[in-house]
């Protein structure tokens, strides 16, 4: 009885948040210093006392969703993480309260039935052969794809590193690294990658930038002049990493001709479409993603454009093998690997995390409930509010963009006065009507507007571009 009074004061509040979120006393942002919330939050009182329930509950999550970000707002186009869809949230409330393990078959039978399934849907998408599920007990003599679920993309690109720098040094998990190995990157590449290279203990030295062009996208015929260059230095490259699409400006590499070069090569490619992978289920923008599945492996974040919240994120492979043997299990983990009846499949090995709740429940509810069509049509609304956006402020003499966008981002510049973009940016902030940040591209920062909430229309953009215009009359 106590669950059910606290479920539906829950329930009331975030339908008044979701009521309230456009409404004009609301800001998409409200922030006040970290030490003053703690207080006003009464967190010590409540951590000593207990009881959150009742009034005290309703109280708190008054005070507590008041100082939230509101990511449904139409004036949020801040970072790349999902409005998340209502359905999501069930997804997970039932995970938290089951709290089932997908990890292991046995720990979560129905959870893990969905992300495989999920997984494979994933894998069809992006044109590699599914694991076929009556045939798990054969699975190392097989070729096909597969894939984990994580708990985000920085996870998934370490992992697919690692399974490059397996296959190109095998005896690593023994000997450790050897000398010289590397990794190509595009120079606007997820911090991520490089973070990993660091944590793979082959270091920032060795990772190697390849040439772009004005948009950011990799030149195909730079490759061959820079991986000469490498092997003439004595470096292993175990890896090439595309993009699709970059974070800066959301443009996507040429994948098509990448694969061209890393095909002769022999060289691992490894695309990071934490973002720009859900172009795949659109008609209009698939192709963006033309020879995708040439790749050996690939991230797909659904806590971006799926509408999932953070974080869920798939790790993508052609051959499941490289997955399966890309990190040997200890032997002290008898307790969890032993011979048993296996009706199901254990994907424990698979990644570096052991625990981690059902991200699948997460994803599936969305799909199931507005199913891949209506995430279709999602995605190509917030590509064509982008592209719209871009062509409006184009039009504007004291406005410009750098690049056209490729997905739903957008980076523009106010040039109808001398200050620089944090300064706007941090005025818009204090405002609270609109949630943005700023990036450096080719040397210079921008205003970047991503657009993830269903609710933001082209008339929003036209309303920042009159507040901004009034931050500047009265500098």
């Amino acid at each position: 009885m106590r669950f059910i009074t606290s479920f539906e004061i829950v329930r009331q509040a975030l339908k008044d948040f979701t009521n309230e979120i456009d409404l004009p006393s609301n800001k998409v942002i409200n922030q006040i210093p970290l030490d003053q919330l703690i207080q006003k939050l009464d967190l010590s009182s409540c951590i000593k006392k207990g009881g959150l329930e009742g009034q005290g509950l309703k109280d708190f999550l008054s005070t507590f969703l008041s100082y939230q970000t509101r990511l449904h707002h139409s004036g949020y186009l801040g970072h790349q993480c999902a409005a998340p869809h209502y359905a999501a949230a069930l997804g997970g409330f039932v995970n938290n309260f089951t709290n089932n393990v997908p990890s292991i078959y046995e720990m979560g039978p129905s959870s893990v039935a969905l992300e495989v399934f999920l997984v494979n849907w994933m894998l069809e998408k992006v044109g590699w052969k599914p694991t076929p599920l009556t045939a798990l007990s054969r699975m190392a003599e097989e070729t096909f794809g597969g894939g984990v679920l994580v708990n985000g993309g920085s996870i998934a690109n370490l992992t697919a590193l690692i399974m490059a720098r397996t296959l190109a040094a095998q005896e690593v998990w023994q000997e450790g690294n050897p000398d010289g190995l590397s990794i190509l990157l595009p120079s606007e590449s997820h911090y991520s990658l490089t973070k990993a290279a660091g944590i793979l203990g082959i270091g920032k030295k060795a990772i190697h930038f390849v040439d772009v062009d004005g948009r950011g996208a990799v030149i195909p015929d730079s490759l061959p002049s820079i991986f000469k260059k490498i092997q003439e230095m004595g470096h292993l490259p175990i890896a090439l990493v595309a993009n699709a699409c970059n974070t800066p400006v959301g443009i996507y590499d040429p994948l098509d001709e990448i694969a061209d070069f890393c095909q002769e090569q022999k060289l691992w490619l490894h695309i990071d479409g934490a973002h720009g992978a859900s172009a795949l289920l659109s008609k209009t923008h698939q192709h963006k993603l033309k020879g995708v599945e040439r790749a050996d492996s690939l991230v797909w974040d659904a806590h971006k454009l799926l509408q999932v919240p953070s974080l869920c994120a798939a790790l993508l492979v052609k051959n499941h093998k490289h997955l399966d043997q890309a990190m040997p299990v200890g032997d002290n983990a008898s307790y969890l690997f032993h011979d048993k009846e296996q009706p199901g499949l254990d994907t424990l090995h698979r990644t570096i995390e052991t625990t981690k709740p059902g991200l699948g429940e997460r994803l599936f509810f969305v799909l199931g409930s507005i199913g891949q069509d209506g995430m279709a049509d999602f995605i190509d609304r917030q590509y064509q509010l982008a592209l719209d956006a871009y062509h409006y402020l184009q039009s504007l003499a004291d406005f410009e963009c750098p690049v056209e966008p490729e997905s739903n981002i957008l980076c523009f510049q106010y040039t109808g006065a001398v200050f620089d973009s944090l300064f706007l940016r941090k005025k818009l902030l204090d405002a609270g009507e609109f949630y943005l940040t700023t990036t450096l591209f080719k040397g210079t920062r921008y205003l970047r507007l991503v657009f993830m909430s269903p609710n933001t229309e082209l008339k929003h953009i036209e309303h920042l571009v009159s507040s901004i215009r009034e931050i500047a009359a009265k500098i």
